[in-house]
């Protein structure tokens, strides 16, 4: 399994802090004056904002749609209903409302750095650059902006440039959180591991429930062969986020690395029960079962990872290796003779190679030979495809 550092950089949106009100109390009362005056598009978007700080999104925007409803032009509403898609990951719907709201205000101070974010999150970097430089003249909540600078960079490589924004928002609020977790994904990427653990540790003392700073700090441990450490990273952001897949896939890659196949095997059938459409879940499953001596088991989700990805050489090979093991050397080597001319296609030659001793060995112990698989069942995008092409340039498997 590659290990990957989360990248996804952490930029904010410059909404307003919660209200020192209870969220029941607010609402009720919210509620109470809305049945008096149902007509008042200012409290239902009061209401939307309340929904928005208690994260019940959904709320917000059914509330904030009759405010629209009430004032067609009421450019506050199109942007809480922004701010509530965003969180949603509904970016380019997010886009479509906040841009809506700063033509309807484009004085405001903070939609457009709101709009920098929303760029950001769709990939549109000189947009989000464009929006983030028209905030950087209003001179409000510019923490927010220099992070948000800092990570638009980020996204296009620029990462000393990145760092220097990031400098400059820790001038202005020097315990944002999002700043350190940002910096130390840069801070990684340029090799120096001490200061990404450093901040990453900044970030985890301000906020220890932050999944994607252990998460982090487990890849940077497991790069390090620290097995133990990143283990613990990891099992902290699990339990902080029990749902998030990439999580539950790194421990398994780490308890199968220190040998405890069956946690990792249950720490690999958790993330499948999350995402049952990802093939490389299915794919560390079905091998994992092998290593066990679960065959039955191996091959049903080795199936389903070809199933779901049909040119993905290390299923066919494992399904092959798993074939084998029961004796049926047929369905062995009909699996590894795909996986070879997978891995010829992708120009992985290192495993092409070790494909082709496995096979020799395969035909000698059944006593068969390549012409008994002339009318082998081929996945389409590999029909016709000649393994006598030399393939321009050489890779290793370590390659993408």
């Amino acid at each position: 399994m590659p290990l990957i550092l989360t990248a996804i950089f952490c930029f904010v949106l410059a909404a307003c802090g919660p209200s020192s009100d209870s969220y029941e109390y607010r609402v009720k009362e919210l509620l109470r004056e809305i049945e008096n005056n149902p007509e008042d598009p200012a409290l239902h978007l009061e209401l939307g904002k309340t929904y928005i700080e208690e994260k019940k999104y959904y709320s917000a925007l059914k509330t904030l749609a009759e405010a629209i409803r009430l004032k067609e032009d009421y450019g506050e509403a199109y942007r809480e209903k922004g701010i509530a898609l965003f969180y949603l990951k509904k970016y380019f719907d997010a886009e479509k409302a906040l841009s809506k709201s700063f033509s309807l205000n484009p004085a405001h101070e903070d939609i457009a750095t709101d709009l920098g974010s929303i760029f950001i999150a769709t990939g549109n970097i000189e947009k989000s650059l464009r929006f983030l430089k028209i905030a950087q003249t209003r001179d409000n909540n510019m923490h927010v902006v220099f992070n948000n600078m800092g990570a638009a960079y980020a996204e296009i490589g620029q990462n000393k440039q990145a760092i220097n924004y990031w400098e400059k928002a820790l001038e202005k609020h020097s315990l944002m959180k999002e700043v350190f977790i940002n910096m130390g994904v840069v801070y990684e990427r340029m090799g120096e591991k001490k200061k990404a653990v450093e901040s990453y540790q900044k970030a985890l003392k301000q906020d220890f429930n932050l999944p994607i700073a252990h998460y982090n700090l487990g890849v940077i441990h497991a790069k390090n062969n620290d097995i133990k450490k990143a283990i613990e990273s990891w099992e902290n952001a699990r339990k902080i986020d029990p749902k998030d897949g990439k999580t539950l896939m790194s421990l398994a890659w780490a308890y199968e690395k220190i040998g405890k196949k069956e946690i990792a095997l249950n720490q690999i059938l958790k993330s499948i029960k999350l995402e049952p459409f990802n093939y490389e879940y299915h794919y560390v499953a079905g091998r994992i079962q092998s290593d066990l001596g679960q065959f039955e088991k191996a091959t049903e989700s080795l199936k389903k990872s070809i199933n779901l990805a049909p040119e993905f050489g290390g299923s066919y090979y494992r399904l092959g290796v798993v074939n084998d093991n029961v004796n049926n050397g047929v369905e062995a080597i009909s699996n590894l003779l795909i996986s070879e001319i997978i891995y010829h296609k992708n120009r992985k030659m290192d495993l092409y190679k070790k494909i082709g001793v496995l096979l020799a060995a395969l035909f000698e112990k059944y006593k068969l030979s390549r012409k008994n698989f002339i009318g082998l069942k081929l996945p389409e995008t590999l029909k016709g495809y000649d393994l006598n092409k030399k393939p321009k340039r050489i890779r290793t498997s370590q390659e993408k």
